[in-house]
């Protein structure tokens, strides 16, 4: 919402796994009647080339940055089905990079997450402290960091960012 109140145009994949279109008819709603001209979304998963250069190709003008929330996100799932957990943080993600080197973006936001601390030696967290993941999920979410890491290492450009951020709630006064 506050892209769009920024003046930002938005080009959004989902695949509704584990939300659904009624979550973006509410976005749309409160962002107001302008806005839905500037949204374009794309039925697909990240994990698939196709999805993402459609995703990319779509947009009326080459897409700047990206601010990857894509993944699965239940720690207790995580231990349940791992598998699915690595194909789709960190499949998904390199996915997503290597279709951002494609289309010329070089920015992303990652939404990673505190879990990748474990359990911390000192409370408050430090952006500093030992990275040490103690489930599927987190053990994901330090990967796809790793990752960035590497990229952003091999080719010079790249900016990004990570939110490490524990439980995320709305902020909108709805």
């Amino acid at each position: 919402l506050v892209l769009l109140e920024a003046g930002h145009n938005l080009v959004l994949i989902e695949n509704f796994s584990n939300s659904s279109p009624e979550a973006l008819r509410r976005v749309l709603e409160l962002a107001g009647p302008k806005a839905k001209s500037r949204i374009q979304i794309v039925e697909g998963d990240i994990r698939n080339s196709d999805d993402l250069d459609c995703a990319f190709s779509i947009a009326s003008s080459p897409i700047e940055a990206v601010v990857h929330f894509a993944g699965l996100k239940a720690v207790a799932e995580s231990f349940e089905d791992p598998l699915d957990y690595w194909d789709v943080n960190l499949g998904g993600s390199r996915s997503l990079l290597n279709a951002m080197r494609i289309h010329g973006c070089r920015t992303i936001v990652f939404s990673s997450s505190a879990t990748i601390y474990g359990y911390p030696n000192e409370v408050p967290i430090s952006e500093n402290a030992l990275v040490s993941p103690i489930n599927p999920y987190g053990q994901t979410k330090a990967a796809v960091e790793q990752l960035l890491a590497d990229v952003a290492a091999s080719e010079p450009g790249w900016k990004i960012a990570r939110l490490r951020y524990f439980n995320p709630v709305g902020a909108h006064p709805s």
